[in-house]
């Protein structure tokens, strides 16, 4: 199983209590020779767990939360760290018409350019 194949993917956990909060996979972070998942709930809150992915010999991958604090904040720093870096590769990549609609980046943009290029790419 490829572990990237989990991006987007529902993940439904259930609480000790029996409530079940429904997220999916934002992203996945390898972080001190284990994969993390980023998981982002599906409400209007967005709240965000860190949780270990571990796959059995059934291949189905589980999601264990996480509590420690230096894990969480490891994972978060090394997702920012490298959605900061992927952005800059793209911003370098980036040859913007200045035209206002003439956009070449190759993303979909549904605002205008004003004063130059300000090719700002939009990820979820």
């Amino acid at each position: 199983m490829n572990p990237q194949n989990l991006i987007g993917a529902p993940v439904a956990l259930q609480a000790p209590d029996g409530r079940v909060f429904r997220f999916h996979v934002a992203a996945l972070v390898p972080f001190r020779n284990d994969t993390y998942a980023v998981l982002e709930e599906e409400s209007e809150s967005g709240q965000m767990l860190v949780t270990l992915v571990e796959v059995g010999d059934d291949h189905i991958p589980s999601f264990l939360v996480q509590g420690d604090e230096e894990i969480i904040t490891g994972v978060m720093e090394t997702l920012a760290a490298r959605t900061i870096a992927h952005s800059l590769e793209e911003e370098e990549e980036c040859h913007c018409g200045h035209d206002q609609g003439n956009c070449s980046c190759g993303h979909d943009h549904h605002h205008h350019h004003h004063d130059g290029c300000s090719c700002g790419h939009h990820h979820h």
